[in-house]
């Protein structure tokens, strides 16, 4: 079923009547040829339309288009298209551990903020100065301990200095090589090994010449053979000494000798930085004992009123952190403002939602109405409120609706066919055919 569109029906109406009322005058002159009276200007309302026709869409009284409103993943989607809630229902969240965080950190500084309170209301008892007093001698003996530190400290920049310059020392010996006195040293320690080598050999063979005459033990023997071997062991030791003094240090020995040198360096900067964060500490210690000299100090004395003023204000502002932090919170999900049925929905799980996107749309569909879309402006004062509407839509062709106009909007929005006003029509029954956006054609009757 095809409408002809509201402006054209009024303008061909418009011409109809004017048409009639020129034959009106016609028929009426008199015989003796007087003029037919002129349609006068001043009455416009003999030609003005009976209703006025208007387009318009079914629309829930209550309805919402419902999202975050902070990002995140999607965590949950709570319902489904058609699904009916109600107001306050989750309908879907958002994973955001750090806003759950936030609200048990919250909850924790107001319990401390209480705490606090509660303690300077309460005053200071024996065992809170005692307990104030076992801090104090706690954050001395951290101080000591920390200075004893630094002491430890700097002998370890001692030790690894020596030990870089023994480092130093012995690549420089590698590097300058053996002296003659050395060489003649080693060659004399080769000699004497040798000379002690002929002796033990000599003392064995005596005793493995007793063999087999009264009082020859054989185990005395195997001892003697075995210093032997130690010496011929010892021989050839003075011998390599000896080579190796005379062939001068290997490439190998000097660059391992330069790496000592360098690990060296690196475990004395080492010590140094040690020693710089052993006073570091020192000096943080000897804050803590400050601090707990000042809150023993602060225990032992009666509560001053700035001080309750402090705890208080500490209090509201623990509580106001509450409260932003649930609103943080509930940013994160969406709740029905109403009851309703869930129209459609645009989100799924795993999702990276975009605060302030409409995801899901809501409405009321007990109570469906009618919104005009093109009401322009020479209509509108034409429009009164409890009006009656004859409606009619494409969707459901033969049916007619009946409404009354119950509000017309005061501000006018720019609409496809220029400035327009919105005319609320409420249904006189509301059909279970109707659905949220189908396209309805108005007639309003005007006086």
């Amino acid at each position: 079923m095809h409408r002809m569109q509201p402006r054209a029906i009024g303008h061909t109406l418009v011409s109809v009547l004017t048409a009639v009322g020129l034959l009106v005058g016609l028929a009426g002159c008199t015989s003796r040829g007087e003029p037919t009276p002129a349609v006068s200007a001043a009455e416009p309302q003999l030609f003005q339309q009976a209703a006025v026709s208007v387009s318009g869409k079914v629309v829930p009284q209550r309805r919402a288009e419902l999202g975050f409103g902070t990002s995140g993943t999607v965590a949950e989607v709570l319902v489904g298209e058609g699904m009916s809630v109600m107001a306050g229902q989750a309908l879907a969240r958002l994973d955001a551990p750090e806003l759950t965080a936030a609200i048990a950190q919250a909850e924790a500084a107001l319990q401390a903020a209480h705490a606090q309170l509660a303690l300077l209301e309460a005053g200071a008892s024996d065992h809170d100065i005692a307990v104030a007093e076992a801090a104090v001698a706690i954050a001395r003996e951290a101080a000591s301990t920390a200075q004893a530190n630094v002491d430890v400290a700097r002998t370890q920049v001692s030790a690894a200095e020596a030990t870089l310059q023994a480092s130093r020392a012995q690549l420089a010996l590698l590097q300058a090589g053996a002296r003659p006195e050395e060489i003649e040293v080693a060659r004399q320690r080769v000699e004497q090994a040798r000379s002690q080598l002929y002796a033990l050999q000599a003392q064995r063979d005596a005793i493995g010449g007793a063999k087999g005459s009264p009082g020859y033990n054989s185990s005395t023997y195997e001892a003697a053979e075995g210093q032997v071997f130690a010496a011929e062991d010892a021989v050839e030791i003075a011998e390599l000494q000896l080579a190796a003094l005379s062939q001068g240090a290997r490439e190998q020995e000097i660059v391992a000798a330069e790496a000592q040198v360098a690990q060296s360096l690196a475990a004395l900067a080492g010590a140094r930085a040690q020693v710089s964060v052993a006073e570091q500490q020192v000096l943080a210690a000897q804050a803590q004992v400050l601090q707990a000299e000042a809150q023993r100090d602060r225990v032992a004395a009666a509560s001053r009123d700035e001080e309750l003023a402090v705890a208080r204000a500490s209090v509201a502002q623990a509580e106001a952190a509450i409260q932003a932090a649930h609103a943080n919170a509930q940013r994160a999900e969406i709740r029905a403002p109403f009851g309703g049925t869930v129209a459609s929905i645009s989100l799924h799980v795993g999702e990276q939602a975009t605060p302030g996107a409409a995801v899901i749309s809501l409405g009321d569909l007990e109570t469906l109405q009618i919104e005009t879309t093109d009401l322009d402006e020479f209509d509108v004062d034409r429009v009164a409120v409890g009006s009656r509407v004859s409606i009619e839509l494409d969707a459901l062709p033969g049916a007619t609706f009946g409404g009354v106009v119950e509000r017309v909007s005061l501000k006018a929005g720019s609409g496809t066919g220029g400035t327009t006003f919105t005319a609320y029509i409420g249904l006189d029954d509301v059909d279970a055919r109707l659905r949220w956006g189908m396209t309805a054609f108005v007639d309003i009757e005007t006086e």
